[in-house]
């Protein structure tokens, strides 16, 4: 009976204790940063600010995103963090998740006025947006914000071809790449074609993907890749539509400029002969 009741003490004495027993685990550091970043989401008249900190997960988010950068960066990543947090509000918290030193040397490389919307697009989807800026840099942070919701996933599935499109092209465009089905069920050689072509001409692609799709779901196949290689390349080397279109603007363009040169030194030649007379 006296060991039974040594044992509920001791089991109770550890419920009770552990949170303090964690707390007194956490680093000093963090422990401030905490709070610090805590008091002012919550603050009076900081409506947003703790509306966003409760859809984000609320204080176990900005703990675990903190005590994360403090193990990649110690104290310093975790300043740079906290610098963020006041700043973009905790959206900028949820945006390090996936990756705190990667995402936050990547946002703060970022202009003031590209800040908000990465933050914005970050932290939509954090694994993932961590995964496209580890491969690509920042780069795909701010071609993911022009397209929000979409821009991401573009560059996802097609690598650097879809983050030159991602970049290049509007949103209705990009919109049109996000629809494609089937890229993953191509054979290696189609793959490697259809992203050899987006890179190659993006605008070109997506075109000739609105007339394949005719109103109804985008899939790509092997024979459908072949065909637009042979609109956008050519066949045996000739120039392929796009091509034809730039080459024939700049002939027009080199036309135009030799008449007008021509029309010009006519003028100036007959005013010298007239002058002369």
């Amino acid at each position: 009976m006296k060991r039974s009741t040594f044992r509920l003490i001791i089991t109770l004495l550890g419920f009770f204790c552990a949170p303090s027993c964690l707390l007194a685990q956490e680093p000093g550091f963090v422990r401030t940063a905490l709070t610090e970043l805590i008091e002012i989401f919550t603050k009076t008249g900081a409506k947003q600010s703790a509306k966003e900190l409760a859809e984000i997960g609320g204080e176990i988010t900005v703990r675990e995103v903190l005590e994360k950068a403090a193990a990649e960066g110690g104290d310093d990543l975790v300043r740079q963090v906290v610098i963020l947090g006041k700043s973009n509000g905790p959206r900028a918290l949820q945006a390090l998740e996936g990756d705190p030193a990667i995402m936050t040397k990547a946002l703060r490389s970022l202009p003031e006025g590209k800040l908000a919307d990465a933050v914005t697009e970050a932290s939509r989807q954090p694994p993932l947006m961590a995964k496209l800026v580890r491969a690509h840099g920042e780069e795909a942070l701010t071609a993911s914000a022009r397209h929000p919701g979409i821009g991401a996933q573009v560059i996802d599935d097609f690598g650097g071809a879809g983050l030159k499109a991602a970049k290049n092209l509007g949103t209705d465009d990009v919109i049109v790449l996000a629809k494609v089905k089937g890229f993953r069920d191509l054979p290696p050689a189609s793959q490697s074609k259809f992203l050899s072509l987006l890179d190659r001409d993006p605008r070109a692609v997506t075109n000739l993907l609105k007339l394949a799709a005719g109103g109804t779901a985008i899939v790509l196949t092997a024979d459908l890749v072949n065909q637009m290689e042979k609109k956008v390349i050519g066949k045996k080397g000739q120039p392929g539509t796009g091509e034809q279109a730039i080459q024939f603007y700049t002939w027009a363009f080199g036309g135009v400029l030799v008449t007008g040169l021509a029309a010009y030194a006519g003028i100036k030649l007959w005013g010298v002969w007239r002058r002369t007379k």
